[in-house]
């Protein structure tokens, strides 16, 4: 693997790859050390003298000193030198942990900046109680490799090996992930491989990493299938290796899929899937390869893929409970579009390269799909960063979450989501060059032109940030709290009963009430979704009712607007 890797008596041993260099060099304490020619264009060399802790860059052609492309760590950010870090300082508790299984996933995605106040992998540490008491079995992180500036999403990484000098030490990630773990809650990273960030992007300057004939819309696309893609592949393929292996992660969340252009007869994102699978021999552990398509694409569950990010189902709920607000960029009409969703799990497919409304299946790929009420994207891209329960209230919010955490995909909670946070949680960036600031807001006007513009919020200003840090549960709403938790100790209930059979699902929904329930054999879910349903009368229940929207422990058998209830079937 290309970087630096500490050797024994403080020795460090360089590799880079620059196929066109006539020569590389490595500057460590202002000296500069000559590499030696290897196979394929790369260089390398051990170093005398050279130890974790020590800075250094490296050099083309006698130009400008670089950071390393496969830099572990930046604490200076993007521009700064790399560090040299020990792999192996770092003092494993959890080495029997063998994961979570898929089915039994509760995800629960979090911004690494905003989570806390402090902003770090250790500040998380403070939260993983809440977690556990709320029933999440798994941690889903936003980006956290090395981005520009003081505060960012993590979609405009440029060091894919580097964990952020924002949120603390390559070593600190390790402590959170290993703390995961000693608490039952697996960690699942959001990685970025369709493009690279604009700013402190030095790829170009070592080698071909870019392509020639795609592109993407938010930078420079990979070179997966031109001139010297091996080399590039394979830098990709480690990356994968890298998180999995050395930071004991239990899955990758491949951002944008899509959009990682390959016309190779084998893709990368097919190289990706083969290595995860070998990875999982080699660990014995559960690990998650989870595809971001948007839409439903059956190629990648065939691939090896074993779940499908999708938002369809929010989608079609916010048409319905926030009808006021374009939320989309594709159309969803509503209670058809949302019958439609939870019939398959999906309303768009991805077919024949091209995005198309679905036709008519069976259910067999349910539990590989992951759904959600809201997700940082959702949230994240409206102008003020609003979440559900600031768009309608905590009460629809509710109503909504009993029909998604209680369908038979695999749960997704957005941080903040269960106890209705007054926080927003906001698109932002920070960005050094003036040409980027002044392209990241028109930018945001023009992908997103089906919103509001008219009471925007910057993305680069500091509030912006600061506004969408995550408030203490004091802050938010008790009673949708003590929802979102029973909603997920019925679902593990079910779990354990062999409820979830999504084969044995049936949608059942009443226009004139706009009641929509999912019955399964020995259960049901109904919820009356709306502010305004039409209809002021009482919709009544059928069986044991469990659980009540209106309250926690209910006696209570009909469904008011803007209500759900749980219950059992009876005989």
């Amino acid at each position: 693997m290309i970087g630096a890797t500490p050797q024994a008596s403080n020795q460090t041993e360089f590799k880079v790859w620059a196929p066109a260099a006539k020569r590389v060099a490595v500057e460590v304490s202002c000296q500069f050390h000559d590499l030696a020619p290897l196979e394929t264009g790369y260089y390398g060399k051990t170093i005398e003298a050279v130890k974790p802790g020590d800075r250094y860059r490296f050099q083309i052609d006698n130009g400008r000193p670089f950071p390393d492309p496969a830099s572990r760590f930046q604490p200076e950010g993007v521009h700064g030198p790399s560090e040299v870090v020990d792999p192996n300082r770092f003092q494993w508790q959890a080495d029997d942990w063998k994961g979570i299984a898929r089915d039994d996933l509760v995800i629960y995605e979090i911004h690494v900046g905003t989570f806390t106040p402090e902003g770090t992998f250790r500040g998380v540490l403070n939260r993983l109680d809440e977690l556990i008491e709320l029933g999440v079995t798994a941690l889903e992180i936003m980006p956290v490799a090395q981005a520009p500036g003081r505060w960012n999403w993590g979609y405009d990484a440029v060091n894919l090996f580097a964990p952020s000098h924002l949120y603390g030490h390559p070593d600190d990630f390790k402590h959170l992930v290993d703390t995961c773990h000693q608490k039952g809650i697996a960690v699942i990273l959001d990685v970025v491989y369709n493009h690279i960030g604009p700013e402190g992007n030095y790829l170009a300057n070592f080698g071909p990493y870019f392509s020639k004939g795609h592109t993407t819309p938010w930078g420079e696309a990979f070179n997966f299938d031109e001139t010297h893609s091996k080399e590039v592949r394979q830098y990709i393929r480690d990356n994968v290796t890298y998180w999995i292996e050395e930071f004991h992660l239990d899955g990758l969340r491949l951002d944008a899929i899509r959009l990682m252009f390959d016309n190779s007869e084998i893709s990368i994102v097919e190289d990706i899937a083969n290595d995860v699978a070998e990875l999982r021999k080699k660990t014995g552990r559960h690990l998650h390869l989870i595809g971001e398509s948007c839409v439903y694409d059956p190629g990648l569950i065939q691939s090896g893929y074993d779940a499908v990010w999708s938002d369809e189902i929010p989608h079609a709920i916010l048409s319905i409970v926030v009808n006021q607000e374009v939320v989309a960029e594709r159309e969803y009409k509503g209670f058809d579009d949302l019958l439609k969703c939870l019939h398959k799990g999906y309303l768009y497919q991805w077919e024949d390269g091209e995005i198309s409304r679905c036709h008519s299946g069976d259910r067999g790929h349910i539990e590989h799909i992951i759904q959600g009420l809201q997700t940082h994207d959702q949230v994240g891209n409206h102008p003020l960063g609003l979440r559900l329960s600031a768009l309608s209230s905590p009460e629809s919010q509710r109503v909504a979450a009993a029909l998604t955490l209680l369908y038979p995909s695999i749960p997704f909670i957005f941080m903040g989501e269960e106890f209705a946070t007054p926080s927003p949680f906001c698109f932002f960036v920070d960005f050094g060059d003036e040409r980027l600031r002044e392209g990241v807001i028109s930018g945001r006007k023009r992908d997103y032109e089906h919103h509001n513009w008219s009471e925007f919020i910057s993305p680069l200003d500091e509030e912006t940030f600061l506004r969408s840090k995550l408030p203490p549960h004091s802050e938010g709403d008790e009673l949708t709290l003590k929802w979102y938790r029973t909603l997920l100790q019925i679902r593990k209930e079910w779990k354990e009963e062999g409820i979830f059979d999504a084969k044995e699902m049936i949608i059942e929904f009443d226009p004139a009430f706009q009641v929509v329930t999912l019955r399964y054999p020995k259960a049901w879910v109904a919820v009356r979704l709306g502010p305004e349903t039409g209809q002021s009368e009482d919709f009544e229940l059928k069986g044991e009712v469990l659980l009540h929207s209106s309250q926690v422990i209910p006696d209570i058998s009909k469904l008011g607007p803007n209500q759900a209830a749980i219950g059992r079937a009876t005989d």
